[in-house]
């Protein structure tokens, strides 16, 4: 990536709309690579990269001054691809092999990355998701409980759950 994507970022962030233009057109070929490395269905890929500018969008405002660009938003990549995925085998059409998370964890430079992941993956769905629109998406409260279709409270009670198995799992305390 060429361009200082942090800077384009904050300029976004700020409304600079030219600035926002720009870090998108150098985002476009970088996140199709990372994408098409993983998953060969075309229209599978079209999806996952709109699905993570669409969520980077969303999410922009909770990019920081100061802080490395590059990691938030593979964070965004890796969540949305994960999520593609899960939806997938779901569906039981997954045409990659379970693997490709295990690739995604094997790229992170941080130890503790694959260890977050796996202990992201054994939550249950409520409570990966609640955690995943609340701290990956950045949405709030309100707007997380709404999308799930729970009260704010029951929210609340799955990002907590969430929140102490995450703690303990990475601390090293017992449940």
């Amino acid at each position: 990536m060429g361009a200082d994507l942090a800077a384009l970022m904050l300029a976004a962030q700020a409304g600079d709309q030219d600035s926002y233009r720009v870090l998108l057109e150098e985002l476009q070929p970088v996140l199709r690579s990372y994408v098409k490395r993983r998953i060969r269905d075309e229209e599978a890929a079209n999806d996952i990269c709109q699905d993570v500018l669409l969520t980077m969008h969303r999410v922009r405002h909770t990019f920081e001054p100061g802080r490395s660009f590059e990691p938030w938003f593979y964070a965004i990549a890796r969540s949305r691809f994960i999520d593609h995925l899960r939806r997938r085998r779901r569906r039981g059409d997954l045409e990659v092999g379970d693997d490709a998370v295990a690739e995604i964890v094997a790229e992170e430079p941080s130890a503790g990355w694959g260890q977050f992941l796996e202990l992201l993956e054994r939550l249950p769905e409520s409570q990966r998701e609640a955690f995943s629109m609340l701290k990956i998406e950045g949405l709030s409260v309100e707007e997380a409980a709404e999308r799930a279709g729970v009260s704010i409270s029951a929210l609340k009670v799955r990002a907590h759950r969430a929140y102490g198995v995450l703690r303990r799992g990475l601390l090293g305390s017992e449940e």
